[in-house]
């Protein structure tokens, strides 16, 4: 019998682990505003969004993280994907969030969902193709390096 109680204690402890490390969900605070699939509210796909959308920008809104994804062909902008935001390189160790690509081409949060250290992002299309930066970038500010003196963000 007590060797039971130590099985049930073990069974319980791994399905916490398990719930502990699974896929987390952007956070959702009060007033935040992020891009869903299928959204065509924003604009200038390629262009740099936190020019404007900066605290004492020309825009209303001040993203934390934000940029364009482009299909292969680099200017057809790619919608309708999934951005991952990983603690460590090829989609591995501890995803802090997912960010929807709306339905122009666009990512972006007000919501602080990167940590200091920084991440590894990856793309997933809705071809099921998939992209992973290879290097860890410390901010969001995605097109201010792809697209000016990086490749553009791509995935079919």
């Amino acid at each position: 019998m007590k060797q039971f109680k130590h099985i049930i204690v073990a069974l319980f402890l791994a399905c916490l682990f398990l719930w502990a490390c699974s896929k987390k969900e952007l956070p959702e605070p009060p007033g935040a505003t992020y891009s869903k699939h299928g959204d065509t509210l924003s604009h200038r796909n390629g262009q740099v969004c936190l020019t404007c959308h900066i605290p004492g920008g020309t825009a209303t809104i001040s993203f934390v993280v934000a940029g364009s994804v482009f299909q292969s062909d680099k200017s057809t902008p790619s919608v309708n994907g999934t951005l991952s935001f990983w603690s460590d390189q090829g989609g591995t160790g501890m995803l802090y969030a997912t960010l929807e690509v709306d339905g122009k081409g666009n990512f972006y949060t007000t919501s602080s969902i990167l940590p200091a250290q920084g991440v590894y992002p990856q793309i997933l299309g809705t071809s099921g193709d998939v992209k992973t930066m290879p290097i860890m970038t410390p901010n969001g500010n995605c097109n201010s390096c792809h697209g000016v003196t990086d490749p553009p963000i791509w995935v079919n």
